[in-house]
């Protein structure tokens, strides 16, 4: 898969993922633009003697006014954007009741704000060229929880409702959005593994996983796990319904219905909420006997 002739814009580009990611794009014929609030000259250097086209920006993610003005002098300098990867991110454990509203804000706002106001910033231009690639990193931690990380989590969490709105308003402009949750074995992610387990977590499949949602044939609207060299997907699912009528519908029932609830079969899968709420109408008339036209 190459990727000549496209331009893209990687947030958090200074290290980690970020990096990683603009490098693979670039040894696939890509034009980089890195973003990040640290220096990046290390990553533009080593694109550079890949000999790709490179430029760089500072830019705190979470500033409105300076993310206004760096995709204002990227437009300046490029004639278009075809691939957004936001890849800027903070992360801090902590018990819930410990987060200071200060550093839930920042979390929120970098993670999610951040990925917004780029996603914003390059809308019109990708709809106006009939082209867009957009990733979004999510974490496991978002899509499943975990002790200590209530803030990280809702920030990351949040993305995936993004992802799912911005991938149906994409439809009709080849723009295709989806998101990657990954794990790789860093200096940060080291201290939870061991060398012999840590290693096997290492960078291909993320990066072979954000290139594929990045070509002529990506998907919209999906959420891709990859790690420990495994790809999947993940999928919202709705187990089987109960029905009550309106005189026998307590939470009494519901306690005794419950457990039906929880295993019931077979799964469905919605595209939307729209469709999720005529799937409700329909259910609902046909139990009752309503012909719903």
């Amino acid at each position: 898969m190459r990727f000549q002739h496209r331009i893209a814009v990687v947030t958090g580009a200074a290290s980690g993922l970020g990096r990683a990611f603009a490098i693979a794009l670039a040894q696939r014929g890509a034009r980089v633009v890195l973003v990040d609030n640290q220096d990046c000259r290390e990553t533009a250097a080593a694109i550079a003697a890949l000999g790709a086209d490179v430029n760089y920006w500072y830019c705190d993610v979470a500033n409105a006014a300076q993310v206004e003005d760096v995709c204002q002098q990227i437009l300046a300098r490029v004639n278009k954007v075809d691939f957004l990867l936001l890849c800027a991110g903070v992360h801090h454990s902590c018990p819930f009741e410990k987060i200071s509203l200060s550093d839930w804000r920042r979390q929120i706002d970098v993670d999610l704000t951040g990925s917004f106001l780029f996603c914003q910033a390059f809308w019109p231009l990708m709809r106006q060229q009939i082209f867009g690639r957009i990733l979004m990193l999510t974490g496991a931690s978002g899509l499943f929880g975990d002790q200590f990380e209530a803030a990280y989590a809702s920030a990351k969490m949040a993305l995936i409702g993004l992802v799912n709105s911005l991938s149906l308003e994409g439809q009709g402009y080849n723009i295709c959005v989806n998101s990657l949750c990954t794990q790789v074995f860093n200096s940060i992610t080291g201290h939870h593994m061991a060398d012999d387990v840590g290693a096997m977590f290492s960078i291909e499949a993320p990066v072979a996983a954000a290139m594929y949602l990045l070509g002529e044939s990506a998907p919209s609207g999906q959420h891709v796990l990859a790690a420990a060299g495994s790809i999947s997907r993940l999928r919202l699912a709705e187990t089987h319904p109960a029905y009550f009528t309106a005189d026998d519908c307590t939470p009494e029932l519901v306690g005794k219905t419950w457990p039906k609830l929880s295993k019931a079969h077979p799964f469905s899968f919605q595209k939307s909420g729209e469709e999720q709420i005529v799937k409700w109408a329909r259910n609902a008339c046909r139990e009752h006997g309503v012909l719903l036209e």
